[in-house]
C-alpha cells in the first residue's frame, strides 16, 4: 500500500521550495539616488543664500527627472486635469545661519495677480478622487482595461511618476516612495483601494516642515490647485532671529499644461 504525505507534510515542502527558489532571484543593486542643486533646475533662485527650485508638474517628464534629461520618463495621468498641479521644491542652505520651512507659509500666484495657498495632502487627494480623470481610470483598471497590470498602468503612472519612477516603475516607486505595500492590481482591485494607496502617498511625498541647519538641504511635494501660475512664494524664518524673509521664484509652466477639464 502507497503511503499518503500528510498535507502539512506537503505544506512544508512547498515552503522550503519557496524559500529555494526565492534565494536563487538575483538581488537588483540600487540605482544611485544623485542630488542636483536647485540651480540646475529652470525655475530656482537665491535669496539670503537660501538656492530654491521650483518644479511643476508636467507631462512630458518626471517630477523627479534629472532637470537636464533630454529623454525623461514621464507619467501617463494628467494630475493637473485632475484639479491639482504637484509641485516640487528643492531647496539647499548655503548661508551660516539656520533657517525653517513651513509648507503652509507657501503660496503661488496667477497671471491675473490671484494669490493660492496649497490644498494639504487630503485636499489634493480628494480633489483628484472627485475627478472624472480619476474615475476614467478607475473604470479601466477594474475592467481590466488596463491588462491587470500595476497602478503603474493607470492611476499608478501618476503616483509612480511622482514618486520618482515612470510608468514602467510605477509600482516599485510607489511602494519605495510611499511606504504602500501590494501595488499590483487586477481586475478585483476595489476603488476604496485605490483611493487609500493614492492618499497615503500623497501624505508621504508632501513636504514637510523642516528647520536647515547650514549645509542642508530639503526636498518635497506641495500641492497647489491647478492654475497657470507665474510664480512661487515661500516664507523662510531665522529662528535665532524671529525675522522671517521672503523668497520669490519666477515660474514658467510647461506648455503642455492646459487648464483642466471641467
Amino acid at each position: 500500500m502507497k503511503s499518503r504525505k500528510s498535507p502539512f507534510l506537503c505544506r512544508i515542502m512547498a515552503a522550503v521550495y519557496l524559500v529555494a527558489c526565492l534565494s536563487c532571484t538575483p538581488v537588483k543593486a540600487p540605482q544611485p539616488k544623485v542630488v542636483q542643486p536647485p540651480v540646475r533646475y529652470p525655475n530656482s533662485t537665491i535669496v539670503e543664500g537660501i538656492a530654491i527650485a521650483v518644479v511643476p508638474f508636467d507631462p512630458r517628464r518626471d517630477l523627479f527627472a534629472d532637470p537636464q534629461d533630454p529623454k525623461p520618463p514621464k507619467p501617463d495621468f494628467n494630475w493637473f486635469k485632475a484639479g491639482v498641479c504637484p509641485t516640487r521644491l528643492i531647496l539647499a542652505n548655503d548661508s551660516p545661519r539656520t533657517v525653517a520651512i513651513a509648507p503652509d507659509q507657501i503660496t503661488c500666484t496667477d497671471a491675473q495677480g490671484a494669490t493660492y495657498k496649497p490644498f494639504s495632502a487630503r485636499e489634493a487627494a480628494d480633489a483628484v478622487i472627485a475627478s472624472q480623470v480619476f474615475a476614467s481610470y478607475v473604470k479601466g483598471a477594474l475592467k481590466g482595461a488596463l491588462l491587470g497590470a500595476a497602478l503603474a498602468a493607470g492611476v499608478g503612472a501618476a503616483v509612480g511618476g511622482i514618486a520618482g519612477g515612470g510608468a514602467g516603475r510605477g509600482a516599485a516607486a510607489g511602494a519605495i516612495w510611499g511606504g504602500v505595500p501590494g501595488l499590483l492590481i487586477g481586475a478585483g482591485t476595489s476603488r476604496s483601494e485605490m483611493e487609500m494607496r493614492v492618499r497615503a502617498l500623497l501624505s508621504n511625498q508632501q513636504l514637510a516642515h523642516k528647520t536647515l541647519s547650514p549645509g542642508m538641504g530639503h526636498d518635497g511635494l506641495v500641492y497647489f490647485p491647478a492654475v497657470m501660475m507665474q510664480s512661487v512664494t515661500v516664507l523662510l524664518t531665522d529662528p535665532e532671529l524671529r525675522q522671517p524673509f521672503k523668497a520669490l521664484i519666477p515660474v514658467v509652466m510647461p506648455p503642455q499644461v492646459i487648464e483642466p477639464s471641467q
